[in-house]
């Protein structure tokens, strides 16, 4: 099930990428806290650990922040490239999140979605 798709921006590939509210409610937040760790894996089978944040007061505002840039780095990611965040959990398992980097290309053309392989190792 996917729980929210974007083109990055700016901001995304630099900082933090910004979260749709509406996606909290599929991150097990727990009552009273402003921040979760998420663990989802990419096209290539490596896991990451995202830290998912709100602001503690008013809207609340949901950003991947620790671990995010790392994605960035090793895949690659620009500004208009695509991240799709999906959920393949059953009721009452553990959820099994994925995370998929994609870039449209322009080939004789045509345009082509591909997934963005790995270009460096994770913790290198």
């Amino acid at each position: 099930m996917e729980i929210f798709s974007k083109f990055l921006t700016e901001t995304d590939i630099k900082a933090r990428l910004t979260v749709p509210t509406h996606a909290l409610m599929h991150f097990n937040m727990p009552v009273g806290d402003n921040n979760v760790e998420l663990f989802p894996r990419d096209s290539d089978g490596n896991e990451w650990r995202f830290r998912c944040y709100t602001r503690p007061n008013g809207h609340p505002k949901p950003a991947f922040t620790t671990g995010w840039l790392d994605f960035v780095r090793v895949k690659g990611l620009q500004i208009g490239d695509q991240v799709t965040f999906s959920n393949e959990d059953e009721a009452g398992v553990v959820p099994q999140y994925r995370i998929r980097a994609t870039r449209t290309i322009t080939l004789f053309g045509e345009q082509h979605v591909i997934d963005l392989p790995q270009q460096f190792a994770p913790n290198a």
